[in-house]
């Protein structure tokens, strides 16, 4: 009987920690914003500044705290698309075209090609 109070106590210690890093407080709205503010234009960090300012207008905690936790939603997908362009190389998104050459006048560049111009290919011929 007596280990129930101790084990009891220790999950306390040790869960109380976890429950804290879940909880926002209305006295985190300066460091969202900071974080916000070092994050790439886009959908996500759009919506995440629009529920920080609906946060930094609430009347109660209760509202500011769900405010928060929506401007964490979409601040935490949009460093995530921040990262995942930060990994992706930008030549992956490019595509090579092959230029006009004297046999093969139908690419861009050469004098049977009709569709818009490339950068890149110079007009042969």
């Amino acid at each position: 009987m007596r280990a129930f109070p101790i084990v009891f106590a220790a999950l306390i210690a040790f869960t109380a920690p976890a429950w804290a890093a879940d909880s926002f407080q209305c006295s985190q709205i300066p460091h969202a914003q900071a974080f916000l503010n070092k994050l790439k234009p886009g959908p996500n960090t759009a919506a995440a500044q629009h529920h920080l300012d609906a946060a930094k207008k609430a009347h109660t905690d209760q509202q500011c705290v769900a405010e928060l936790k929506k401007v964490d939603y979409y601040a935490r997908r949009s460093a995530a698309a921040d990262q995942k362009a930060k990994r992706t190389p930008a030549a992956q998104h490019s595509r090579r075209v092959a230029c006009a050459d004297p046999m093969h006048q139908d690419r861009p560049g050469g004098s049977d090609y009709k569709g818009p111009a490339v950068s890149g290919c110079k007009r042969t011929l």
